[in-house]
């Protein structure tokens, strides 16, 4: 395994960082904007691991994870950040990697061209890992297949145009067969509920999914029916690696804030780096981002080589979100009041970051998953 960055990739990296620097963090912070996701699809984002005969870069996973990083690093808005991933990871690179050749050619260019904005909706309102006892249904008519339930907490939903919806099909013996379905927001029967206010990544808003006898043709099944722990089991672990790929970025930029200010900042006659207390928060921000990165380019390493990480997903989802909450944590105690404050980012920030200790996953979960897999 090499993880050493080539030039392109540096040059790569490089560009990404001038561009939402330039082009994106200009935008109102905290509401999600069409226009800026268009920026985004124009400049290659959006499909950056999809092939190009579907609009797409045709990034291996290694490259597409350090442009990820950088976009965290860069983007200011990380909700932005999360509206972004979550229609790349848990929904286009479902279908690039598990749809049918109709499913690809009909959505993966409206997808990387960003005329469609993407979401995966599993959870409900009484089962979130719980996905054994949803109770959305879908039912063979003879012509379609017809959903209905409803999906909670689904990121996304307000402000997509599809969904990969996960439900379980009812056979001629009522017998329950999870099943993925691709699901377009103009079909009737799809409706939104009121979107739900979060203390958190306001970029990506988060509503309720309803279907009520929404026919679905059997083109848009993923993989096949019984098949839907499979695309779910993917869809997790590609999440729990390549959305939190971000966070280290995020985690870099907080770093580099912080010793900005140390190194200015002056009390009792000399600067606050020199207190220990303080140096020690940056030592250990340091070492969680080296371990993070290099975790993150094993696993990309594997995701290229069709290595199973099923394990590694949960381990660095794990370790990388308890890194960077604590992480957004020492940063705004190292600044004090003024990080307490709104007029600095790291309020903003720490809220962000304790999302990640739940979605994808909460932190108790990985470990469960982590102690039955060893």
């Amino acid at each position: 395994m090499n993880f050493e960055i080539t030039k392109e990739q540096k040059q790569l990296r490089k560009e990404l960082i001038n561009f939402v620097k330039a082009e994106i963090n200009d935008g109102e912070h905290g509401v999600f904007s069409r226009d800026l996701w268009n920026k985004c699809a124009e400049f290659g984002i959006i499909g950056m691991n999809i092939a190009e005969e579907y609009g797409g870069m045709g990034l291996d996973y290694e490259t597409s994870a350090i442009l990820l990083e950088a976009l965290g690093y860069a983007c200011k808005d990380s909700g932005f950040v999360f509206a972004i991933t979550n229609h790349l990871w848990v929904c286009q690179n479902i279908i690039h990697e598990m749809g049918s050749d109709y499913l690809k050619e009909k959505y993966l260019p409206l997808m990387t061209g960003g005329d469609y904005l993407g979401c995966f909706a599993i959870t409900e309102v009484d089962s979130g890992s719980d996905v054994y006892n949803m109770n959305t249904t879908a039912v063979w008519d003879g012509e379609n297949y017809v959903l209905n339930g409803n999906k909670m907490f689904i990121s996304n939903a307000p402000i997509a145009d599809c969904y990969v919806v996960m439900a379980n099909v009812i056979d001629d013996n009522n017998e329950k067969k999870m099943t993925a379905f691709f699901v377009e927001r103009k079909w009737k029967g799809v409706s939104i509920g009121k979107k739900i206010d979060k203390m958190g990544l306001g970029s990506c808003p988060m509503a309720e999914l309803c279907l009520n006898d929404c026919k679905v043709p059997k083109e848009n099944v993923i993989l096949g029916v019984n098949k839907g722990m499979k695309v779910a089991n993917y869809s997790l672990q590609m999440e729990r690696v390549f959305e939190f790929a971000s966070h280290i970025g995020a985690m870099q930029r907080e770093l580099e804030e912080c010793m900005n200010y140390v190194n200015e900042r002056v009390q009792f006659g000399k600067k606050i780096s020199e207190n220990q207390a303080i140096s020690h928060k940056i030592a250990d921000m340091k070492m969680k981002i080296e371990l993070a990165e290099t975790y993150l380019y094993k696993i990309a390493w594997k995701a290229d080589h069709k290595k199973n990480f099923f394990l590694d997903a949960s381990i660095f989802k794990l370790f990388v979100s308890e890194s960077y909450v604590s992480t957004c944590l020492d940063a705004l105690q190292i600044h004090g009041a003024y990080g307490y404050t709104k007029e600095y980012p790291f309020e903003a920030e720490l809220r962000d970051s304790l999302a990640s200790k739940i979605y994808s996953g909460t932190s108790e979960i990985q470990r469960n998953i982590i102690f039955s897999l060893i």
